[in-house]
């Protein structure tokens, strides 16, 4: 199945730069959480991905499956609303996870090398392949993450840390008051 583009989404507890397990004993992955708004959700990425999702349900497991039996990975994040910042009633997000590094890249498509450039809040696209899977009895969907851009660098961050730029006022160290 093709990759797709995602459309705009607020990035959440991401793991890009050194891979963690997901669960306690689990193989070190690279991820990240996905959050997309009610008005991301209404553009042809989106509707792309739903459709891709379900696509690859139905490929693997056949045109007979019960798709309300299929675990699939759209998430309400309304139902974490109390537990992190970003999260509300309206948003849905996605978990891609990889066992590669992704490729990250800014707006201006030149590569991220450094984790603390990125940080939960900033705006971001994806490039994702949607996966079908059985474990222990189960059947879902998941996606895989490939790349990421990085659109809007300097938005508000949702991880509860200030930026650093925000915490303090400018010191004139040449000026006759200053300590140094």
């Amino acid at each position: 199945m093709a990759a797709l583009i995602t459309p705009y989404a607020t990035l959440s507890f991401p793991v890009l730069f050194s891979p963690k397990p997901r669960s306690e004993g689990g193989e070190p992955v690279y991820s990240c959480s996905l959050l997309f708004s009610e008005a991301s959700q209404r553009t042809k990425e989106w509707k792309a991905i739903q459709e891709a999702a379900r696509n690859a349900a139905l490929e693997k497991f056949g045109d007979k499956v019960n798709m309300s039996s299929i675990l699939m990975p759209f998430r309400d994040a309304g139902e974490k609303a109390d537990k992190y910042e970003g999260y509300e009633a309206g948003v849905i997000y996605l978990s891609p996870w990889t066992k590669q590094k992704p490729g990250i890249v800014d707006a201006r498509r030149q590569d991220i090398l450094l984790p603390e450039e990125i940080y939960a809040g900033q705006i971001v696209r994806a490039q994702i392949n949607p996966f079908a899977w059985t474990n222990s009895g189960k059947k879902g969907v998941s996606f895989g993450l490939n790349n990421l851009q990085i659109v809007k660098a300097d938005a508000p961050r949702i991880d509860g840390r200030a930026a650093a730029k925000n915490v303090f006022d400018e010191v004139d160290d040449g000026s006759p008051a200053s300590p140094f």
